[in-house]
């Protein structure tokens, strides 16, 4: 086997949150001092607050290392329920007590792996808790893009069409050296 034959798997998934539309008001003058954990198996980011808004802007980037196979139905039995889940929870900072939630966002990686292997700029509606009423939460947008040993799907396969497989293995030894 070449390494053009083999399947591009990713090893990680690149996320970035962008910024919120519609949050809900939480504090006072109804706004909310704004952030989000992006978690991904156990692994968990957070951004920084985005104080006094109900129309956040982050721009931050976090990167998870995937579980190998986390991606492929066949290998999916072995990991425990929700490794392939990204969850973003937005959440309102609050000066005494506990932090108060906004909404979620559960984005399902395999699926979105085989539809379309990145996002770009994609808003994502948020939802309430598992099991509680629904009401308008407002939107996160974000990017995912899935890399392997830091090059992107699009990269590899520029690199593959282009040069033919020696080329890309030199390419990945300047990359790592």
């Amino acid at each position: 086997h070449s390494i053009a034959d083999q399947k591009w798997l990713p090893t990680h998934v690149q996320v970035t949150v962008l910024r919120g539309r519609g949050l809900r008001g939480k504090g006072k003058h109804g706004t909310s001092d704004v952030y989000t954990i992006i978690q991904l198996g156990k692994e968990k980011y957070s951004t920084c607050v985005a104080e006094k808004t109900t129309e956040p802007e982050w721009r931050e980037e976090c990167s998870f290392e995937m579980q190998p196979g986390v991606l492929e139905s066949r290998d999916r039995g072995s990991y425990p329920a929700g490794s392939n889940e990204l969850v973003l929870t937005v959440m309102h900072r609050a000066l005494i007590g506990l932090d108060v939630f906004l909404g979620q966002a559960v984005i399902p990686l395999d699926k979105l792996f085989h539809d379309s292997r990145c996002v770009k700029n994609e808003w994502y509606r948020l939802n309430s808790k598992t099991g509680k009423k629904e009401k308008e939460r407002g939107d996160i947008q974000i990017s995912v893009q899935f890399t392997r040993n830091n090059l992107t799907a699009s990269m590899y396969d520029l690199v593959m069409k282009d040069k033919g497989v020696s080329t890309f293995i030199k390419l990945k030894e300047r990359f790592f050296i």
